[in-house]
């Protein structure tokens, strides 16, 4: 058991440990698109067998709204999934006050003619329209990751007068969003550790050290830009500048990584390995097989006479329900029946009876 006395020997026999043992393969490098779709399909089950797999659908805002509402006692968040909303549409509706017709995917809105649309490419939309649901998923993740407004407008490409809007609506709408992403970063600051909502930690053993010698190097920045103002085409002096800006950036990473840990901590890695477990038990319990985790998908291996809505039902239980007595905003998984890896089946359009796609009856 890891713990904070002896954490740094643990570290420390494991930097140092020589022997090599196999990790398996990992999945989780093989993209879902493109070349990546092409090998994913390689992927088949046993003879008699089939695939089930089920992933989590945003499990990190869902985190961030537990959060929220637990700790700030702000529920602007989380009623959007007790509703059972669309995440980024119901934002984008509150965020900017415009009709749900303007905050559907694809759906663009112009502030200047005060028009909007549904186009494939921004290409096909005015030069001064903006996608309100796109813009709200960039959003939550560029606050998330402390992004200024006007970075956020290059990424977005958009002016920044809109990003500037988002922002303010986005602070309106979520109040307390900022300040849950600001006291993650101090109590890093502080202690040096940040813990998930499950009570494990990540350390930034290193930060503290660092910050000091940041906070030291700035007199030294400041007089190297003076003098490059000066000393214009100097090699050397921009040399020293970007090794004193490395280390600031270094620092500005570990301060992202600190929520990052705590938000993607508690999602794909502590619910997805508590959900894990179960499902692991569950497949010894029936002589079933627990083929992959992947981010926040797990997949199964079953029987072919294994493969009903019962064993939908409680795969979709497994992914829901294990940590309902911690969560205070409900999980949503969706389960899908895979004759091959990225051949996917909801159950509805699944026959049961024959065990094959509906379509090919």
């Amino acid at each position: 058991m890891i713990n904070d006395s002896n954490y740094r020997e643990i570290v420390r026999k494991l930097v140092t440990e020589t022997s090599r043992v196999s990790k398996g393969v990992n999945l989780q490098n093989i993209a879902s698109k493109g070349e990546g779709e092409r090998i994913r399909k390689c992927f088949v089950p046993s003879p008699g067998h089939l695939f089930i797999g089920a992933d989590l659908s945003q499990a990190e805002p869902r985190v961030q709204a537990h959060i929220m509402w637990t700790k700030y006692n702000d529920n602007s968040l989380r009623q959007i999934f007790i509703d059972g909303q669309d995440l980024y549409t119901t934002m984008a509706m509150l965020a900017f006050d415009l009709p749900k017709e303007y905050c559907l995917d694809g759906s663009w809105y112009d502030p200047v003619s005060k028009t909007g649309g549904t186009v494939d490419t921004k290409d096909q939309a005015p030069p001064t329209a903006f996608f309100p649901r796109k813009m709200m998923k960039q959003g939550i993740l560029a606050l998330g990751y402390q992004q200024t407004e006007r970075r956020f407008a290059e990424t977005m490409n958009v002016s920044l007068e809109i990003a500037n809007m988002v922002f303010e609506k986005f602070d309106k709408s979520f109040p307390s969003f900022k300040q849950m992403v600001q006291d993650t970063v101090q109590f890093m600051r502080e202690n040096g550790y940040v813990e998930t909502i499950f009570g494990r930690k990540r350390r930034f053993p290193e930060y503290k050290k660092l910050a000091r010698e940041v906070k030291n190097n700035e007199p030294r920045l400041i007089e190297l830009y003076r003098r490059r103002k000066r000393e214009k085409n100097n090699p050397k002096i921009q040399a020293e500048i970007d090794e004193l800006r490395k280390k600031k950036a270094q620092l500005a990473a570990m301060e992202r990584e600190a929520f990052n840990a705590v938000i993607q901590g508690s999602a794909t890695s502590d619910i997805i390995k508590i959900n894990g477990n179960r499902i692991a038990r569950i497949c010894m319990e029936r002589g079933w097989k627990m083929v992959a985790s992947i981010h926040d998908e797990i997949i199964i291996e079953v029987p072919i006479r294994d493969v009903t809505m019962e064993t939908i039902s409680l795969f979709q239980d497994v992914m829901c329900n294990s940590v309902a007595d911690i969560m205070t905003v409900p999980l949503k998984s969706d389960v899908v029946i895979m004759p091959r890896w990225m051949e996917e089946y909801k159950p509805e359009d699944w026959d049961f009876e024959n065990c094959r796609p509906k379509k090919e009856r």
